[in-house]
């Protein structure tokens, strides 16, 4: 067998029977230790009570082809707690968990215009959340092992298919989720793909009889899909970030592509003959887009304007442990790297204890001199503190950070806005000394003058 996944471990959600079975299955049939994750619910989320019997059967079958282990799981994909339940079985059980197969899915009953809040809620927490949940609990196993594996389930239904519009809709968030998730993947070996799936399941069942219906039923069975989203998980794959059409024994690349750009000036009259070309232009024209900047870079934008967010696998990695060292005084400047969702920020730092409290401030060219709150040390070898801004909305920061011997400094820094978390991202800090150390103090000092007087009406509000 030239593909196998002895020693891997996937979680697949809806594996009760359909397309989650028939994934389950093949990958157990090659190897694979599988967590058969199935809530035991209705077709629509509302019909059919969960039971635990869906999913305990489809195991039982897996375990009886006598090849790779099937453990049952009935948890909701909709809550991230059950999501964490569902990997730590695998890791309790396998010590690893290297495949998600996000499968789970209901179906949609109600038309355009007619589409209430409970039903885009509903399938907002199945087919997005239960998507994002588990990636979640996932992830950082995946990112310690260096290995992960991920397919999302959309739809060629986003393409126009259906007035029963939150279907599609909440299939098409998928599609961003996963080419999004997949650019920060890239440098542990994560892969994350998305699949189109043409099968005869429950919820195409529900067609009414005709030749379409006949045809689904005949030819596209569910095992029929089973090749393709195996090899996606295999580790021999490198693909990721694409979108796949997959039936009937066939599977086609699904791309984005773009024209290139037309100028227009300030009048609709020259929208009119730009868009007549555009859309009767010769689609070999087009050009794959990859990502958005492939889009800055056809309206206008150079790489170097836009060289600030383009690894943005940068804002989201995993650091070392630091050999922290005691901290009994501090009188010290670092220059800061704050890798923050929007790319590095940069700044100088000022710190300095007095009367057993650490003084001084975050010196930024656009925020000014941000002074240091509440500065102290605690466990003999953390120093934490807060920032307040004023913009570009008015957030306090809060700092924690440890040095080590050569007074490299790391830890994180977690923004809040009104008491509501809006970022948790590491920064990073390397010594200044001399000049330069020097000319920092002194701005630092210079600034302290100033310091608790009011300035402007936001500080009137969060000073």
């Amino acid at each position: 067998m030239s593909f196998n996944f002895d020693g891997k471990v996937a979680i697949v959600t809806g594996a009760g029977g359909g397309l989650g079975f028939a994934y389950a299955k093949y990958l157990a049939e090659h190897g694979c230790n599988v967590i058969v994750n199935d809530l035991g619910g209705g077709t629509f989320g509302v019909d059919g009570k969960p039971t635990s019997k869906v999913a305990n059967d489809a195991a039982a079958k897996i375990n009886a082809l006598g090849k790779g282990k099937a453990i049952a799981d009935a948890h909701s994909v909709s809550d991230y707690a059950t999501a964490e339940k569902m990997v730590a079985t695998a890791i309790k059980n396998w010590g690893r968990i290297d495949i998600i197969i996000n499968n789970a899915g209901i179906a949609s009953t109600s038309v355009f215009p007619h589409v209430d809040k409970d039903e885009v809620e509903m399938h907002l927490g199945v087919h997005v959340m239960g998507a994002i949940n588990t990636m979640r609990a996932a992830w950082p196993h995946m990112v310690k092992q260096k290995y992960g594996r991920i397919i999302n389930t959309a739809s060629d239904s986003v393409l126009g298919f259906s007035p029963q519009v939150t279907y599609p809709s909440m299939k098409s968030a998928l599609i961003g989720l996963t080419r999004n998730v997949g650019l920060l993947g890239k440098e542990h070996n994560i892969n994350v793909n998305v699949l189109m799936p043409a099968a005869f399941t429950r919820l195409s069942a529900l067609l009414p009889d005709s030749e379409f219906r006949d045809r689904l039923e005949k030819d596209f069975q569910p095992d029929r899909l089973a090749p393709v989203v195996s090899y996606l998980c295999h580790e021999k794959c490198d693909i990721t970030r694409e979108i796949f059409s997959v039936g009937g024994g066939k599977f086609a690349r699904v791309m984005m592509v773009e024209t290139p750009a037309i100028e227009v000036d300030m009048t609709m009259d020259s929208v009119e003959p730009a868009i007549k070309q555009m859309m009767g232009e010769d689609i070999t024209k087009a050009f794959r887009v990859e990502s958005t900047f492939d889009d800055l870079k056809n309206l206008g934008f150079s790489e170097e304007e836009y060289q600030l967010f383009y690894d943005l696998t940068a804002t989201q990695e995993t650091l070392d442990d630091i050999e922290a060292i005691k901290i009994d005084t501090v009188d010290n400047v670092w220059d800061i790297t704050v890798k923050s969702p929007v790319g590095d920020q940069f700044s100088r730092l000022v710190l300095k204890t007095s009367g057993g409290a650490i003084k001084g401030h975050v010196l930024n060219d656009e925020h000014g001199a941000q002074q240091v709150l509440d500065g102290v040390v605690t466990s003999g070898d953390t120093m934490t503190w807060k920032c307040k801004l004023s913009k570009p909305v008015p957030m306090t920061l809060t700092y924690s950070a440890q040095v080590d011997k050569n007074q490299n400094l790391q830890g994180s820094v977690v923004g809040t806005i009104m008491g509501k978390s809006v970022m948790d991202c590491a920064v990073l800090g390397k010594s200044v000394q001399g000049d330069k150390a020097d000319s920092a103090k002194a701005e630092s000092a210079k600034a302290a003058e100033t310091d608790g007087q009011k300035k402007g009406f936001f500080a009137k509000i969060f000073g």
